[in-house]
């Protein structure tokens, strides 16, 4: 009994994970279709910004974990701050969100 119990638990645990984890990659591909919306836009690096603090803002009031490459590919696009990388990251979130 005590076993299910224990079972039940970390299902349950995993599952939320995994719950938090792909609505993180929805959030993703939403910001990243807004920001291909301005990608030939003169002030794209500004632009990028301003998505990349209210996606991390986002983030920070649902309570999800920081330290996952949904954040990694955020990171990346704006160390990098090309419109490839705009790219990379729209085409990474629309993958790991459906």
């Amino acid at each position: 009994m005590k076993d299910s119990i224990r079972k039940d638990k970390r299902r349950k645990e995993a599952l939320k994970m995994d719950f938090f984890y792909h609505n993180a990659w929805s959030l993703s591909h939403k910001y990243s279709s807004m920001l291909m919306n301005h990608i030939e836009n003169e002030n794209y690096y500004e632009l990028s910004a301003m998505y990349y603090s209210q996606y991390m803002n986002e983030l920070h009031q649902r309570g999800y974990n920081k330290n996952k490459n949904y954040v990694q590919v955020w990171n990346t696009m704006i160390n990098t701050g090309t419109r490839d990388s705009i790219r990379l990251l729209h085409q990474t979130s629309v993958q790991r969100s459906n």
